[in-house]
């Protein structure tokens, strides 16, 4: 196994099993960091980040860690490597593609009798319908574990050896997916607008490809800014970024949501919500702590309300109050979150730590904490009537027209000086001491109009006082040292109650845009079926003065072995389904209708719903009872870049393809307009065929929702009727009476 993580926690994974000899990359997986990796595989963080982590039956160990050079994680170096694993060979068809920059010439394909992907480029693009080669992080993550293969394969076999150049081979590579999480590309992210990343076209121009950028119109732009902590916008984030399968997990995000909501916690929502905002990521905190950093945790001074110190008070003080508003929550006793909360946020240690760090204001230690800074405190308070009096006490001995000019002063590090103004024009001072040996001034230093000297008098003074100043500071700085070794006895409470406060804002972020988009909560269960009642999409309903909202309900395939698991038999929601007759009714909706008709926002909101739903955020739907679906697979946009050698129909084909790979049963698979950048009767029989491959896996067919343009397809009856198939179109009021072209046709969006 490789790893490999970097910027903004983005983590790449790629591993290989010989018994298979087979590959498998994941996709870059943002906002991961090391909590993703299997807990039994803890490593310390800087050992993170490229390492390769090599499973051994030799020693008693179940792994060995190997730190490898970054070189050897390139992304342009394990794409060149993926690409000369010649993938496809016996399984592909018979294609060559020739494009500018591939060596052979055209020539040279003509007369080979071994057709296939010849070609890098091919080769590429066979291996981007089958992984996702825009993943840096994984890609250079393969390049490594195949580098490590050809030094374990130089090593273990002799050159020539016929038997050795079989081993260690690869020769299928698949894409995996955390486990306990549904599958969901970045192509699907973002055609669905789950999430979209704003770019200011000045970012171009900087080192950061995050300089710049903020989240656009999106799903998951419409809950962000409702979240209030920064671990609480990078929890919600996770939680788009990873929707659970786990079907407890997701009720308890629902079950939180919904007592949020209750009428009679309105005022305490309030009341959290209020406090969260006070409160800071204590993880940062304690790292500036431990670093001696006490003023703002940004670049520069940004004033004492973002000290270390301030922050500590508030989160001790709001903290508390998040204690008393969850104890009061009506609805929660039976709430992990409110068990969690009352677990790590422990009353007695905060109000310590508000207690003591109450004594702290910027870097003075207010009087009474230390009896010994008080009272060199009040000495150095007293230093200015001493010097007015020791001023007088030697102008006494200065000739009186000089006296008006003489000051006593005090400065760090240097102690007490007489003070002499210059002579106008001449630079020199008038007078400078008397001239005996015992009363004598020796000069120390000028500034450009004063002249500073000591004489016996300041010197007694420096014995007597010192350098109080520095003896003060000191001494503050030592009492402020040892308040931050207290405080740090407490970071692991601190940080797990940070933790916690960062869950409940990612909560209750959801709750308040449940509350502002009128969501309402969806019925999870075992049983594979989508149903939907007044489904909306969120965006488009925020866009138009009125939304006319659909229904939907499809069955996925029950499976060889029976209908229903037995989760399915004890979900009340599977139930429901079953006593409606979930068996006749289809696994693919089959839509079409005239443009700005609706089909696009019918199909994508049925996704939403879904992936919400597996979010754990109440859904925009009248009711809702969704299933546990493991993945959704989109043909919608198509995405273009320089990047990518490839055409639009190219790219479509690549989407559709990596849909056919991996959707099973319980899978949700959307298809807008599959062929229509190629010759309309190839593309007709191309989504024909791709509908009717689904319709033909029977019990393990997936969830599919269609929109086609191809009216042929229904004309002449290429897809059949049957049980598992469903035909619909958006219906369209046309009235030719009317004189304008505009009012002829009225769209009903149903």
């Amino acid at each position: 196994m490789a790893l490999d993580i970097r910027d903004r926690a983005t983590v790449g994974c790629a591993y290989y099993v010989p018994r298979e000899e087979k590959l498998y990359l994941m996709e870059d997986v943002r906002f991961g960091g090391v909590e993703i990796i299997e807990t039994r595989k803890r490593f310390s963080s800087r050992f993170l980040e490229r390492v390769l982590i090599l499973e051994t039956d030799t020693f008693t160990t179940s792994y060995i860690v190997e730190i490898r050079p970054s070189v050897e994680f390139g992304y342009e170096a394990g794409k060149a490597k993926l690409a000369s694993i010649r993938l496809g060979r016996d399984v592909a068809p018979r294609v060559t593609f020739v494009t500018p920059g591939d060596s052979e010439s055209y020539l040279e394909h003509a007369e080979s009798n071994k057709l296939g992907y010849n070609g890098r480029q091919g080769q590429l693009l066979y291996l981007s319908s089958l992984i996702d080669l825009e993943s840096r992080l994984t890609v250079g993550c393969a390049g490594a574990l195949l580098t490590y293969l050809q030094r374990r394969k130089a090593v273990m076999f002799l050159p020539g050896d016929m038997e050795g150049n079989l081993g260690l081979q690869v020769c299928h590579i698949e894409t995996f997916n955390l486990s306990g999480n549904m599958f969901i590309d970045a192509e699907t992210l973002s055609a669905l607008q789950i999430m979209h990343n704003q770019t200011h076209p000045q970012s171009y121009s900087q080192e950061s490809s995050a300089a710049g950028s903020k989240e656009g119109l999106s799903v998951y732009g419409l809950f962000h800014h409702l979240a209030r902590t920064p671990q609480g916008k990078y929890l919600l984030r996770q939680y788009f970024l990873r929707p659970s399968l786990d079907i407890g997990i997701i009720n308890e995000r629902l079950d939180a949501v919904a007592t949020f909501l209750r009428a009679d916690n309105g005022r305490l929502m309030e009341s959290i919500t209020k406090s969260l905002g006070q409160i800071k990521n204590i993880r940062t905190v304690v790292i500036h702590l431990r670093k001696g950093i006490s003023n703002g945790m940004g670049k520069g001074f940004s004033g004492i309300k973002s000290g270390v110190w301030f922050s500590l008070r508030s989160f001790a003080f709001h903290a508390l109050q998040l204690v008393d508003a969850m104890s009061e929550m009506m609805g929660a006793e039976n709430l992990p979150l409110r068990g969690k909360l009352l677990e790590h946020l422990h009353s007695r240690q905060l109000a310590n730590i508000g207690r003591i760090v109450s004594d702290i204001h910027r870097t003075v230690v207010k009087p009474g904490v230390d009896e010994e800074l008080d009272n060199m405190k009040r000495t150095y308070d007293g230093s200015e009537d001493l010097l007015s009096k020791t001023s007088q006490s030697i102008a006494e001995t200065v000739p009186t027209q000089f006296s008006l000019d003489l000051n006593v002063i005090f400065f760090p590090q240097i102690g007490f000086l007489i003070s002499m103004k210059k002579v106008p024009g001449t630079g020199g001072v008038d007078y400078e001491g008397p001239g005996t040996h015992n009363g004598r001034w020796d000069r120390i230093f000028s500034t450009g109009d004063r002249v500073y000297y000591k004489d016996f008098r300041m010197r007694e003074l420096d014995g007597t006082l010192g350098d109080m100043y520095a003896m003060i500071c000191d001494k503050e700085i030592e009492i402020i040292y040892n308040l931050g070794q207290v405080i740090l006895q407490y970071e692991d409470m601190l940080t797990k109650a940070s933790d916690v406060c960062g869950e409940l804002d990612s909560i209750l972020a959801l709750a308040r845009g449940a509350a502002m988009y009128k969501l309402s909560r969806p019925q999870m269960t075992g049983a594979n079926v989508i149903r939907i009642r007044g489904g909306r999409h969120l965006l488009q309903e925020l866009t138009v003065p009125s939304y006319v909202a659909n229904d939907t309900f499809i069955v996925g395939g029950q499976g060889i072995i029976g209908r229903c698991s037995v989760d399915d038999e004890r979900s009340p929601a599977s139930s429901m389904a079953a006593a409606d007759g979930i068996d006749d009714q289809p696994s693919m909706l089959m839509m079409t209708g005239p443009n700005y008709s609706g089909k696009s926002v019918h199909i994508k909101h049925v996704a939403l719903v879904v992936y919400m739903a597996h979010v754990g955020c109440f859904v925009p739907a009248d009711a809702a009872i969704i299933g546990l679906t493991d993945k959704i697979l989109t043909r919608i946009a198509t995405k273009e870049t320089t990047t990518r050698v490839q055409s639009a129909f190219m790219i479509d084909l690549q989407q559709v393809y990596k849909a056919l790979n991996l959707a099973t049963r319980r899978s949700l698979i959307i298809v807008d307009e599959l062929g229509k950048g190629t010759d309309s009767n190839d593309g007709a029989a191309l989504a024909c065929g791709v509908f009717e491959h689904f319709l033909s896996l029977d019990a393990e067919r997936p969830k599919v929702l269609g929109a086609t343009h191809f009216h042929e397809i229904f004309e002449n009856g290429f897809l059949v009727p049957r049980p598992y198939l469903a035909f619909g179109h958006m219906e369209v009021r046309i009235d030719m009476e009317s004189e304008a072209v505009k009012d002829q046709i009225t769209y009903l969006y149903k």
